[in-house]
């Protein structure tokens, strides 16, 4: 123990080991249907424009639900978002396996969107009120990696599952550990006050929590890469990197095992990239990420060995966890106790608009041109997120680099008129100074 470092001795504690654990469970649950979501589609009669819109259902469910959630948060407190969040997630896996048809699928993806804007972003906040400020990065990068390890086991169950027992048995399984989950959260989770409280009367929605979010610059940087971001991600890599493996000639099981050598790798490196994360400077960061997350959409239609798609994974997964802890820590350290809720709120809508409109438009390229084209196309959108947040950065350093000077030419004149006053006090208090005059 002596020689772990101080930052990750103090976040040895059950408040924060539990929410780990809980959100463990959750990205199970999540990556249970990650490798069989467009394959169980497809089998249920979708076209690929119908599975570009059953996509865009989860970024509409998110996109309308994300900053109501936070913000009712920030009033009820976390704990209840949380594990209701959760039993949604057991709710939407049952519709799931009950839908008889491809066009039943939309309510199950409504149901599962409200659930991940209920757990992931809310724990988020949840660490943000019982971690202090100066371990918050380190315990968004241990966070982050309980995620991504959840998300390495799920696809293992979904796809060995649905292989043998089909995919409503996968979903059942989901189902079953939600509501586990739901059960650990209920009895584990601390119900941790967020900043403001709720009172009879003053409603569940604080509208002047939002002004500060929407004028702080690393908030729109971050948002505008949680767009491009989720764009890649659930466009692209979530819902077509199955089919295009399946052309490709892997099977069901590869194709999770190829999700899960993913999650791995994510999570392996979001714990020391928590720390890091208040050294490097997000907006640099979150650029460089995207430039690499499209050369990977723009590398994968180019191959069909298994052995390189997976190291293509596995590299788009570390980009996206460096993403996730810097992009996160960004939110956190832009927002307080009162609206913390609401900012991480702000981050998943953002994010939900590249889930909304990416998938419809993605769909029907791929209906038209083909899978090809939807991959050589997130690449160039990704790429030109990447640009407007290099040119967000630099504008914002040319900003702050206004305000230090003017500060200082502002400090330079306190203490001229500093110096003066005190000259005139030292005079004024000779002793013969009316003799002298």
């Amino acid at each position: 123990m002596s020689r772990v470092p101080a930052t990750y001795r103090r976040l040895f504690r059950s408040e924060i080991l539990d929410v780990c654990v809980f959100i463990f469970v959750a990205d199970i649950v999540t990556g249970v249907p990650t490798p069989i979501f467009s394959l169980y589609a497809t089998a249920l009669g979708a076209s690929l424009g119908v599975l570009g819109v059953l996509t865009a259902v989860l970024g509409l469910g998110r996109l309308l639900s994300a900053l109501p959630i936070g913000m009712i948060s920030d009033r009820l407190g976390r704990k209840s978002v949380l594990v209701g969040g959760m039993l949604m997630f057991g709710a939407a896996f049952l519709a799931y396996a009950a839908a008889p048809s491809a066009e039943w699928l939309v309510v199950p993806r409504m149901l599962q969107a409200i659930a991940m804007v209920a757990t992931f972003p809310l724990g988020i906040a949840y660490i943000g009120d019982v971690v202090e400020p100066r371990d918050r990065p380190a315990a968004i990068g241990v966070y982050t990696a309980a995620m991504g390890a959840g998300f390495a086991v799920g696809p293992l169950i979904g796809s060995w599952i649905s292989a043998n027992a089909g995919y409503p048995e996968a979903y059942l399984a989901g189902a079953v550990i939600a509501f586990s989950g739901a059960a650990y959260g209920a009895v584990r989770l601390v119900r941790a006050k967020p900043g403001g409280g709720f009172a009879i009367g003053t409603g569940l929605f604080d509208v002047a929590a939002l002004r500060p979010l929407v004028r702080e610059p690393a908030m729109l940087m971050a948002c505008v890469a949680n767009i491009a971001m989720t764009l890649s991600m659930t466009g692209a890599i979530f819902t077509y990197f199955p089919l295009y493996a399946r052309v490709a000639g892997l099977s069901t099981v590869t194709i999770g095992t190829l999700f899960a050598w993913r999650a791995i790798a994510s999570a392996s490196g979001r714990i020391p990239m928590g720390p890091l994360s208040t050294r490097l400077p997000a907006r640099w960061t979150l650029a460089g990420v995207l430039l690499v997350e499209a050369a990977i959409n723009v590398s994968i239609p180019h191959t069909r060995s298994a052995t390189l798609l997976t190291a293509l994974l596995i590299l788009e997964g570390i980009g996206f966890g460096v993403f996730l802890v810097s992009g996160q820590a960004a939110v956190a350290a832009a927002s307080g106790p009162h609206n913390r809720g609401a900012a991480v709120g702000m981050f998943w809508m953002a994010g939900s608009l590249g889930d909304l409109f990416g998938p419809i438009l993605l769909g029907a390229v791929a209906q038209a041109w083909g899978l090809v084209a939807v991959f050589q196309g997130v690449g160039i959108a990704v790429a030109v997120g990447a640009v407007v947040i290099g040119a967000l950065g630099v504008l914002e350093r040319v900003r702050l680099g206004r305000v230090a000077a003017k500060d200082s030419r502002q400090d330079r004149g306190v203490d001229v008129a500093a110096g003066d006053d005190a000259h005139h006090a030292a005079v004024g208090s000779e002793p013969l100074q009316a003799g002298r005059h």
